[in-house]
């Protein structure tokens, strides 16, 4: 359980200049990545949690991950009301950068005083206009991306409101988590190259290396007439 508190107490946390990673893999490669990352703890930061403080059980959030990808594998849309509020969590490797604020009988939402890894449901739209692709898009022909992953490099401590870059050290122990999934991306996601009509576009948003044997089965790259190239055809 979490420390009960309250912004009037504890100030309001301000970050800015993200780093982001952006990335569809699969379950099997989620819980790999889970095994990399060690120590830490997931929790519900969308809506409104109970006495427990909103913590999510790993296996929990890999089970709904499992449920989101082997609807992609088997060629149909993911059911992402029930995913969404997983996959907008946070991960942190210590619940004292966290509080839980009362907002209601037993009714609290979980708030944060550093930086945390920040989770998003993550959508592509390609724009007819432009010919390109974009991330974090809205609306009912977007592309069901997986999950991105964001980390601040700018903070403001909430109550001496001075400002400090995010560095890698005891100051901001999330730090290290994230440079643990970054190096993680690196070794076992690939660019994502899209092909559009034969015309190849390489896309900086990551397509796990297990993926490529499922990914022409995506429902909504079928609908569009979009294919990802295989991994054989890639370039080293």
């Amino acid at each position: 359980m979490l420390r009960v508190s309250s912004p009037k107490e504890e100030g309001i946390i301000q970050v800015s200049k993200a780093l982001k990673v952006q990335m569809l893999i699969d379950d099997q490669e989620m819980r790999g990545l889970f095994l990399n990352l060690g120590d830490f703890e997931i929790y519900d930061v969308s809506r409104v949690v109970d006495s427990r403080h909103g913590i999510i059980e790993k296996e929990t959030f890999l089970e709904t991950y499992a449920h989101y990808v082997a609807a992609l594998k088997e060629g149909q849309f993911p059911e992402e009301s029930i995913a969404k509020p997983i996959f907008s969590s946070i991960f942190t490797t210590q619940r004292e950068l966290l509080y839980a604020m009362p907002v209601g009988e037993e009714k609290y939402l979980v708030k944060t005083l550093r930086p945390v890894v920040q989770l998003q449901m993550h959508h592509l739209l390609y724009g007819e206009l432009d010919g390109k692709f974009h991330s974090i898009a809205q609306g009912k022909d977007t592309i069901s991306w997986g999950i991105q992953f964001s980390y601040p490099q700018i903070y403001q401590d909430p109550k001496s409101k001075s400002f400090s870059k995010v560095t890698d050290s005891s100051e901001f122990p999330n730090t290290a988590l994230f440079l643990a999934l970054s190096r993680w991306v690196r070794q076992n996601t690939l660019p994502t190259p899209i092909l559009n009509q034969g015309k190849r576009i390489n896309l900086p948003i990551r397509l796990g290396k297990h993926c490529f044997s499922w990914i022409g089965n995506h429902p909504r790259l079928i609908e569009k007439g979009f294919q990802v190239a295989c991994l054989s055809k890639l370039s080293p």
